[in-house]
């Protein structure tokens, strides 16, 4: 939910995202080459930035119709949606799943039968320039790989997925301005003045009223190969999934990793099998002791397709508030519960900060099913208990329904 994960240090940790605190920390040199690129976090905000793109889509049109004479309306399909995600503007997180499930609804809209990502390289070594802290500790190598084995495998979750284009360049995105004007999301997408989504996009009620949201869903092959894995595990219980956050920065939003073995442990063993995801920056260090015992599912760590696939055949997950739950909240396949979704001394999950990006502090996502629920409580052992178990009732409650 968080849009951009921030180091974990005093400093870092209070620091707010205003003018004033960015001027002393990165100076009017780095404000003045983000200014550009900056998503408008404010409706009003949006909507001038919509004229923006616009008006400057009229002022390139004739250099485009000289360009389209070319022959680059070959590249142009009329039942495809084109989805720009640009690195100048976008984050190189799970957070890409509201874009891959925001762009899918601008497809069903347009009634079009297919989406192709585009993804356009940003202007400090093919990412947007961070904050100097942040590029101390995730570098562009890091930047690079999240690219190629998170973003790129969330698209190809979203239906009507055929494929995606990773440009060399900011140019080469103007071969994908056919002769007539594209299907193109963001809606008056352009290069040159770039805009990235808008949680707000899929959290207004009314919207997620007027087209399906929630639409990621497993491939068939991730599923077949989860399915094996759960075969001679699972023994007729139930599979309970729990995605751990334990990450060196924002230490504060992390699970309480004792609470949740706890958890596991008093669940009954005879009706549940637990499966702990390790956070994916874990995964390769040494096992905590207190983890020893449960089952742990690393390539679901690893691999986008088999995580979200762990998550559609698990009678329940749970997790506290971060990308890869959110992604499993953006599948209506799924059952879940989402803990700490407001940590106060983090400036990325304040009650201001989440209210702003469309949330309604202590409320439920539009599109969520009945079988997905955000709890505003920490995760305490009897609060994830509790929820566990009125969870566990509605369930068994619908399954009589429709039995």
């Amino acid at each position: 939910m968080s849009k951009r994960e921030e180091p974990d240090s005093a400093s870092a940790s209070t620091r707010l995202t205003n003018l004033s605190d960015t001027l002393r920390s990165e100076g009017w040199g780095w404000v003045l080459r983000r200014l550009r690129y900056r998503t408008p976090h404010t409706e009003l905000g949006r909507k001038i930035h919509a004229g923006a793109r616009i008006l400057l889509g009229k002022v390139l049109y004739p250099k485009r119709l000289l360009l389209r004479s070319l022959g680059t309306e070959q590249y142009m399909d009329r039942q495809t949606l084109y989805a720009f995600y640009d690195l100048q503007v976008s984050p190189v997180t799970f957070d890409a799943s509201w874009f891959a499930v925001a762009a899918d609804r601008r497809r069903r809209q347009l009634g079009l039968s297919h989406i192709h990502f585009i993804i356009i390289p940003g202007n400090f070594h093919g990412f947007r320039e961070e904050r100097a802290h942040y590029e101390a500790s995730v570098d562009t190598a890091t930047r690079a790989w999240r690219l190629h084995h998170v973003v790129l495998p969330i698209f190809t979750l979203a239906p009507g997925f055929s494929g995606f284009s990773l440009l060399p360049s900011r140019k080469a995105a103007q071969r994908f301005f056919g002769r007539e004007n594209p299907h193109v999301y963001p809606e008056h997408f352009e290069p040159w003045l770039p805009v990235s989504h808008h949680p707000s996009e899929l959290l207004k009620p009314l919207i997620s009223q007027q087209a399906p949201t929630g639409t990621l869903q497993s491939s068939l092959q991730g599923l077949r190969y989860v399915n094996r894995w759960a075969e001679s595990r699972l023994k007729n219980r139930r599979l309970i999934s729990i995605t751990l956050r334990d990450y060196a920065f924002m230490k504060e939003r992390n699970s309480d990793i004792q609470v949740w073995t706890n958890f596991a442990r008093r669940l009954d063993p005879t009706r549940f099998f637990p499966v702990i995801i390790l956070d994916t920056e874990a995964t390769l260090d040494p096992l905590p002791k207190i983890l020893e015992g449960f089952e742990i599912f690393r390539e679901a760590s690893w691999n986008v397709p088999l995580r979200m696939a762990l998550y559609e055949i698990s009678y329940l997950n749970l997790g506290v508030n971060n990308g890869p739950m959110f992604m499993c909240a953006l599948n209506k396949r799924t059952r879940l519960l989402i803990f700490k979704l407001i940590t106060a001394s983090v400036p990325q999950t304040t009650k201001e900060l989440i209210a702003s990006l469309g949330f309604e502090i202590g409320g439920q996502l539009p599109f969520a099913t009945s079988f997905q629920k955000l709890v505003w409580a920490d995760d305490t052992l009897p609060v994830i208990e509790q929820e566990f178990q009125d969870m566990v009732e509605h369930i068994e409650d619908q399954e009589v329904v429709h039995a």
